[in-house]
């Protein structure tokens, strides 16, 4: 006999641990509302267990659909690829967990299982299956742990450059994937985080940036500065980067400040995301 409210609520919790292990695996993270989200769109995909008999086709898209529900509703639906990667590691995972359960069901005699429409209900302790969920999410997390490279300390530097009459000193990292170039000088730019470095700009140049990213594209630049727009394409998205012109971008180094002969700066919309630098340039840069 299958308990509806020992059913939702043992895959409510399942759920929740498999999507913290799909999300590790897939180097995404989610705030605590949108897990209880995802894990409440997979309690309640369960409930196709007390659906009449489906033909295969309808069973296979069924649960195909419900897990990228499932890891939409956790992480977003932001990337394509990112959701896709979750809930292929979501799927895996369930079926890993199924594997564990049965072997342990072989082990103890435990009676079997319950199943309709791709869906199984294992006659098992609801504690043990979170018991075992649980190991297998401790088990994902030692092995990343184990497996991950430590990251050397960034190295930074120290530039500067004036903009609208004001110094703005920053640091920079090297990001050897950065080949963004001025269209009319065709040489490199430094590439600055607008959230990161917006304290540090002039009240004119901030504001003109704020409307940019806001999506008022026709804003009028602070004046006396001169316009960059550098085509700029990821593997998300495509669009332009707004930027200035500047008098010369300087390296600041122990015996003063040294000359490098570029001339753009252009700003990103998103955090860097570390409070170490603030700015990126390519190899070619320097």
């Amino acid at each position: 006999m299958v308990y509806l409210d020992v059913l939702l609520l043992t895959n409510f919790l399942l759920a929740y641990f498999l999507l913290l292990a799909a999300g590790a695996l897939s180097g995404q993270r989610a705030g605590f509302g949108r897990m209880l989200a995802g894990s409440g769109v997979a309690a309640l995909s369960a409930l196709v267990l007390f659906a009449p008999p489906q033909p295969y086709p309808v069973q296979a898209a069924y649960k195909i659909a419900t897990a990228l529900g499932i890891t939409a509703a956790a992480f977003g639906r932001r990337s394509l690829r990112r959701l896709l990667t979750a809930a292929c590691w979501y799927a895996a995972l369930n079926i890993a967990l199924a594997g564990v359960v049965m072997l342990v069901m072989l082990n103890t005699g435990a009676r079997w299982l319950d199943a309709a429409n791709l869906t199984v209900y294992l006659h098992i302790s609801p504690l043990l299956l979170l018991g075992l969920c649980g190991g297998c999410c401790a088990a994902v997390e030692l092995g990343l742990r184990l497996l991950s490279r430590r990251e050397p300390p960034v190295k930074t530097a120290g530039l500067e450059f004036e903009l609208c009459g004001q110094l703005v000193r920053l640091r920079a990292a090297l990001d050897t994937g950065c080949h963004l170039q001025d269209p009319l000088t065709c040489l490199p730019v430094l590439v600055v985080s607008y959230p990161d470095a917006r304290a540090r700009l002039p009240a004119a140049a901030d504001a003109f940036l704020a409307q940019w990213f806001a999506g008022q594209d026709h804003a009028e630049p602070p004046p006396g500065t001169r316009l960059r727009l550098v085509p700029c394409g990821t593997a998300a998205e495509k669009g332009l980067l707004p930027g200035f012109a500047v008098q010369g971008i300087s390296l600041i180094t122990e015996k003063g400040v040294l000359g490098l002969g570029r001339s753009a700066v252009v700003f990103a919309p998103r955090s860097f995301g570390s409070t170490d630098y603030e700015a990126l340039y390519g190899s070619d840069f320097m």
